[in-house]
């Protein structure tokens, strides 16, 4: 393997790397109710897939340039492509034996969000059914808070930029442990304590530097805080097995600091109430009386 294609695979490897060191060995992504489509009806498989999933578009169809051209459509200019892998067969003579080889090689395909043409011909063609059912009382409250919630990429909270990002609805699945709607609404609330985090808000120290203790906290925070939303909210009663699991990437914050889930906890709390406070600050707002 030589050239662009270990790059790729090299560029894959760490990427996977890393989900390891943040989530464990037990990780289970929630949000992975999703497919990825070519122009032309092939529906990406194997190491192709898991890069594709990486990528931050919301759409998942994607074409080569040529095959793009071939449905009428143009890629936008300075659009940056996204290399994938596939396996190129030859035949060889080797001491007068003809020997089939395979070569890996790369190919660049663009989203359907970097061309311009009669993309409507694809809706529907990167389509899952979304699993979650909507829980109004669960979306009721987290409009309250006033946090900015916008989607796709990733889930997480970007302090600098003071919002939430989560994926959409459509792209979360059950699980082992839990159904897609729970996966959805506890990944949002572990999003939403981190957003209570702010210095405007409770006002704890956010780092963003992985692998250190105050990031190990804060995310101890976050998921206790999750719990106690969702069990106020009666989408799940107790903390789940996949939180423990997820939490064990956070032992030796607690082994190092006995006190740890004793404060974790009662921050976790002051997060959780500040959400709840605000839902009765909006019940105390005047309605509007019609004429």
């Amino acid at each position: 393997m030589q050239g662009r294609a270990k790059e790729v695979v090299n560029a894959l490897t760490e990427k996977v790397i890393d989900l390891m060191k943040k989530h464990g060995s037990q990780w289970t992504k929630p949000f992975a109710n999703q497919n990825f489509i070519s122009v032309n009806g092939h529906e990406y498989s194997g190491m192709n897939f898991i890069w594709l999933s990486f990528q931050q578009h919301k759409r998942k169809v994607y074409g080569t340039y040529r095959q793009w051209l071939q449905h009428g459509c143009q890629v936008k200019k300075g659009s940056k492509s996204t290399k994938l892998l596939f396996y190129k067969t030859y035949k060889k003579e080797v001491e007068e034996v003809e020997k089939t080889f395979k070569l890996l090689r790369t190919f660049n395909v663009f989203n359907i969000e970097q061309v311009d043409g009669p993309v409507e011909k694809f809706d529907g063609f990167d389509k899952k059914p979304n699993l979650v059912n909507d829980i109004q009382a669960a979306e009721t409250f987290v409009s309250n808070t006033g946090a900015v919630i916008k989607d796709g990429g990733k889930a997480c909270y970007i302090p600098s930029k003071d919002y939430i990002m989560m994926p959409t609805k459509d792209t979360f699945a059950d699980t082992e442990h839990s159904t897609a709607t729970e996966n959805y609404y506890c990944t949002m609330f572990h999003e939403l304590i981190h957003w209570t985090g702010n210095e405007k808000r409770c006002n704890r120290k956010l780092s963003t530097t992985f692998g250190s203790s105050d990031y190990a906290f804060e995310e101890l925070v976050a998921e206790l805080g999750s719990c106690f939303l969702a069990s106020h909210l009666n989408i799940t009663s107790n903390p789940r097995e996949d939180h423990a699991m997820y939490l064990n990437s956070w032992i030796k914050c607690l082994e190092e600091n006995e006190s740890a889930i004793w404060k974790a906890s009662s921050l976790a709390k002051r997060g959780y109430m500040y959400c709840r406070d605000k839902q009765l600050q909006s019940e105390q707002q005047p309605k509007e009386v019609a004429a």
